[in-house]
């Protein structure tokens, strides 16, 4: 079984040329069989591949006493082994928190922000994971659960960004066999044990049931993010051949877009998002662009300070700041978010960084300062800044009776260009704010709830 091991991981390193001009691998070490068989092989054959091995390992402060003994572990392996260990302390649950983000996300986070902190700190490195073919076919099953496209068929990349991953072609059995013909020691993390994760749900429930219909399910999963991973590349030369197409000095043209089949125009926006900011929009963001590219105009808000839109026949992709607002003077719909700030029909506007404290006493200071408030927990990924559609409905805060907007506009003796202009937020049809009018009952905050202000026309 060791010799299975090896020719897999060999292979893997000279398949994806893993070690081209590297000189230093450091490998992410977490103390488990995976990790530590990962540390063997490479210091056992580091003359053989000529490269010198380091070792980094991250304590995440969730297990308490078990991830300090983890961490002693792999010092202690380390020193018998002659390996360099660098040593990181993270408290995830807290910075998780401050994120508002998962401890699984945070998590990832910060690792990798540790590797390449030590890319630049090793010349000519690479940071070596061990995540293996066992890995890759949880990560394409759990791709497939949460809906994904192409992509996400492809799993786990083998290299990546100063990322190899020489195991990506041994078994989980494969490793453990490997240890134990080798006296390898390792421990085992108790929360790889329970299914309290969504990976950890894949593993210990889904695998050994999809095993039941063919027991080599994990081997057939890995084909397919094989053969993905393979039509992936296809398109992406043919995408990067149609983005120099596309690209325009301020932006990407819309015509040449719209001139291309949906799916490769959604290829080379993606790119070029990728290129000019180094992040990959979401499929929502990416559907409401597609919208826009066919109206002719509209915004997409990709990250808090970083907006997409489309205006005199070109896609343009632009940071902003508070101090420099977004300018949608050609408004369809945008997702709501906090702490953004843009201009819009001739005003204005804020949107607060989700807010706790009630006791902010502004709008009695400037009673001309429109001041509304939307409890945060009624916002989701559908949630749009938009004018009037067709169906919209209203309840009135304070009031209890359900009314369209139409009927309310005309209540309010609005002019018909007011009407058309006027800015609300919106759950689908159901709209829990309108500029000038406030809240809906659904949206008030509940309590001292959290919830986002909308500072209009300020």
């Amino acid at each position: 079984m060791s010799e299975k091991f090896e020719n897999a991981a060999f292979s893997a390193l000279r398949q994806y040329n893993m070690l081209d001009r590297v000189t230093c691998v450091t490998v992410a070490l977490s103390g488990g069989a995976d990790s530590m068989s990962l540390l063997h092989f490479l210091s056992r054959n580091k003359q053989k591949l000529n490269i010198t091995v380091t070792a980094a390992h991250i304590n995440h402060c969730i297990r308490g006493q078990e991830a300090l003994r983890d961490e002693q572990f792999v010092k202690a392996e380390c020193e018998k082994l002659g390996v360099e260990l660098c040593i990181k302390r993270v408290d995830i649950p807290a910075l998780a928190k401050e994120k508002h983000i998962g401890l699984e996300e945070c998590g990832r986070q910060e690792r990798y922000a540790f590797f390449e902190e030590l890319r630049c700190r090793f010349p000519s490195s690479v940071t070596a994971t061990a995540h293996t073919a066992s890995d890759n076919a949880e990560t394409v099953l759990l791709n497939i659960t949460r809906g994904s496209g192409l992509d996400g068929l492809c799993g786990i990349p083998p290299v990546r960004s100063g990322i190899i991953r020489p195991l990506i072609n041994c078994t989980r059995a494969d490793i453990e066999s490997y240890c134990r013909d080798n006296s390898i020691s390792y421990i085992t993390d108790s929360t790889n044990l329970c299914d309290n994760y969504s990976r950890n749900r894949i593993r210990l429930n889904v695998l050994p049931q999809l095993e039941m219909i063919n027991p080599a399910a994990a081997a057939a999963v890995n084909r397919l993010s094989s053969l993905a991973r393979a039509d992936c590349e296809m398109i992406d030369k043919i995408s990067v051949h149609e983005l120099e197409s596309c690209r325009l000095e301020n932006g990407l043209s819309r015509e040449k877009l719209l001139s291309l089949d949906t799916a490769l125009s959604v290829r080379v926006i993606k790119k070029y998002i990728s290129e000019r900011f180094d992040i990959v929009p979401e499929k929502r963001q990416l559907d409401l662009l597609a919208g826009y590219l066919s109206d002719g105009h509209g915004a997409v808000e990709l990250r808090k300070d970083i907006f997409a839109s489309v205006k005199n026949g070109v896609l343009t992709v632009q940071k902003t700041s508070a101090n420099t607002p977004i300018n949608l003077s050609t408004f369809t719909e945008m997702p709501f978010s906090g702490g953004i700030s843009f201009e819009y029909n001739g005003k204005h506007y804020e949107i607060s960084d989700k807010k706790t404290d009630n006791s902010d006493n502004e709008h009695k200071i400037n009673k001309k300062l429109l001041i509304n408030r939307i409890s945060c927990g009624i916002i989701s990924c559908d949630t749009v800044l938009r004018c009037r559609k067709s169906g919209d409905h209203f309840t009135q805060l304070g009031r209890g009776c359900t009314k369209s907007v139409k009927k309310l506009f005309s209540e309010l003796k609005l002019p018909a260009e007011e009407r058309a202009a006027r800015l609300l937020v919106a759950n689908g049809s159901e709209v829990l704010w309108i500029e000038g009018v406030g809240v809906s009952q659904s949206a008030a905050v509940p309590g001292d709830g959290p919830f986002f202000e909308i500072k209009a026309g300020c």
